[in-house]
């Protein structure tokens, strides 16, 4: 398990290495879920049949990387951000199989909320809140393979669907994305003897956002955990990395330009206005601490970021609370 976790660890940051200051988000746009937010779960096994619920929230301050902090229209500056994050979801693991794997179905409604302030030379004091809820989330294909001693394989694809409030000159001020996010996911769990050594990829695919014209530049994330349980306590250290894989494409459409009245890009500027597009890239590291309640778990994950860049970056500290529980038991299988 430790050459697998170094081989993941390495693939990832061979990706990252191949990126450049191409790569980016248009203004107000990040990642489409919270880098981190499969940490502590072993995402390749669905459970047994059944209804789950999963309650995953997360709260950190960062301060936006100088090269970022032209982005609120004000000029250089050190930007803080106070983003709180909950992602509730639904699993249904069913009593069948397809491919031999066990099937389950994910619904998610996440929301957020973020404050951006701080002093800017020359502007004075800078303030801002937005959120709101963000893209529904629904995975209607979630397969999980148990191979034996402990060893479990899950595969399926996630869809953000653009049903959100979305605001602003592009459509991302509030809690909404204007395009949807297709999302293959690969998992693979050691789950014996109380330990859950556990790696998650996913891998996010973007289309054209309708108010804009941008296309996200692609994006993977990869989640680790190794944690073990002593009696109902777990704990065990835990790790994300996020980065965009290809560049933005598009942008100041005519019709943009005559709709909204002022230029949206991610191709480059001339006279080297800055266009808002940042590479994004985001690590950290942590630990979890859980205890096992009846049918489920509540668990406590601090991290501190130790890589970031571009506005899906963040070099703060971060909490993330996990509460799952079993609410309803299929006793036919």
């Amino acid at each position: 398990m430790r050459a697998f976790a170094r081989a993941s660890i390495l693939a990832a940051l061979s990706l990252l290495a191949t990126s450049n200051a191409g790569f980016a988000f248009e203004r107000g746009a990040s990642f489409t879920i919270m880098p981190g937010t499969t940490m502590g779960l072993p995402y390749a096994y669905t459970g047994t049949p059944g209804v789950y619920f999963y309650g995953l929230g997360n709260y950190g301050t960062f301060s936006l990387p100088r090269g970022v902090s032209p982005n609120v229209g004000l000029g250089p500056g050190s930007i803080n951000i106070d983003v709180a994050d909950v992602v509730p979801a639904i699993v249904w693991t069913t009593p069948w199989t397809l491919f031999g794997g066990r099937y389950a179905i994910l619904v998610s409604q996440p929301a957020v909320s973020v404050k951006a302030y701080g002093a800017i030379p020359g502007a004075g004091w800078y303030t801002s809140e937005s959120g709101g809820f963000r893209n529904t989330i629904f995975a209607p294909i979630n397969l999980s393979w148990s191979l034996g001693n402990g060893w479990h394989v899950g595969a399926g694809v996630n869809f953000s669907i653009p049903d959100a409030r979305t605001t602003g000159l592009n459509g991302l001020d509030s809690g909404g994305q204007p395009y949807w996010t297709i999302e293959p996911t690969f998992g693979v769990s050691y789950l014996r003897n109380g330990f859950d050594l556990s790696a998650t990829l996913l891998y996010d695919f973007y289309t054209r956002n309708r108010y804009s014209g941008v296309t996200d530049g692609q994006a993977f994330y990869l989640d680790l955990t190794a944690t073990k349980k002593f009696g109902r306590f777990e704990i065990g250290p835990v790790a994300y990395i996020a980065a965009q894989t290809t560049r933005d494409r598009g942008g100041n459409s005519m019709e943009f330009l005559a709709t909204r009245g002022a230029a949206n890009s991610c191709e480059p500027e001339p006279f080297n206005v800055y266009n808002y597009c940042v590479q994004a890239a985001k690590a950290g590291v942590g630990a979890k601490i859980g205890y096992v309640i009846g049918g489920g778990e509540l668990a406590l994950i601090a991290t501190q970021s130790v890589l970031h860049h571009g506005q899906g970056g963040s070099d703060g500290w971060r909490i993330w609370t996990q509460f799952t529980y079993k609410l309803y038991s299929d006793s036919t299988k």
